[in-house]
């Protein structure tokens, strides 16, 4: 029985940028972006209604926007590090995210990082406009839409859930975890509740704070 699991956000996380916001704003209309953007902050509109209206606009081929991907994200330093260490310690270690898998894996193979678990969502392309496929449906009963919690508990029935991440996405699931590591706004927000977390830089952070752990 994995007796611990780490469950690792990907835009803004591992790579040092939010590539899906990018994404829209560089492929898309920046106007809408921006109009969701501020929804999403001030009203409380649902993510996945704002990622179908950011990519609404999107008619670039999936191609274009791989090779895109590839020539500007960046993998935040020691991540390789950290798939390697959580196999060596038969930790489970999966990658859960708001993003498209046809964009995540070609990112994740250039880094030679191969047979990570992923937790996707997946880009339906069009001439017309993107749509997308969901992997979280069900509308959560902590935060009232459909959101990382449940999936993280699917994947993590028991043991311990260590959560990584940065973001707006990932707000209900660290709020679930057992361990928290987190920046960015993702920390802003868990501060303002009072709820523990560990601060990280990159993933050699996480692993001297998951170190103790792991003795």
């Amino acid at each position: 029985m994995v007796e611990c699991t780490l469950v690792v956000d990907f835009d803004g996380t591992i790579t040092e940028e939010d590539i899906l916001d990018t994404i829209a704003r560089t492929f898309g209309d920046i106007e809408v972006y921006r109009e969701v953007d501020e929804a999403l902050d001030r009203n409380g509109m649902p993510l996945h209604e704002v990622l179908r209206r950011e990519y609404a606009p999107v008619t670039a081929p999936l191609d274009d926007v791989v090779d895109w991907t590839l020539a500007h994200a960046t993998v935040r330093s020691g991540f390789r590090e950290l798939v390697e260490v959580a196999r060596e310690r038969g930790w489970r270690l999966v990658v859960v995210s708001s993003g498209f898998r046809q964009l995540i894996e070609p990112v994740l193979a250039r880094e030679g990082i191969e047979g990570v678990e992923l937790v996707a969502n997946e880009a339906v392309p069009d001439p017309s406009g993107w749509t997308i496929r969901f992997h979280d449906e069900d509308t959560c009963d902590a935060c009232g839409e459909a959101c990382k919690r449940s999936t993280v508990r699917a994947l993590a029935p028991e043991g311990e859930v260590v959560y990584i991440g940065d973001g707006y996405s990932d707000r209900c699931a660290a709020e679930d975890a057992d361990r928290v590591f987190a920046r960015r706004e993702l920390g802003d927000y868990l501060s303002e509740r009072g709820i523990p977390f560990t601060h990280f830089g990159d993933f050699h952070d996480v692993l001297l704070g998951l170190d103790g752990s792991a003795a």
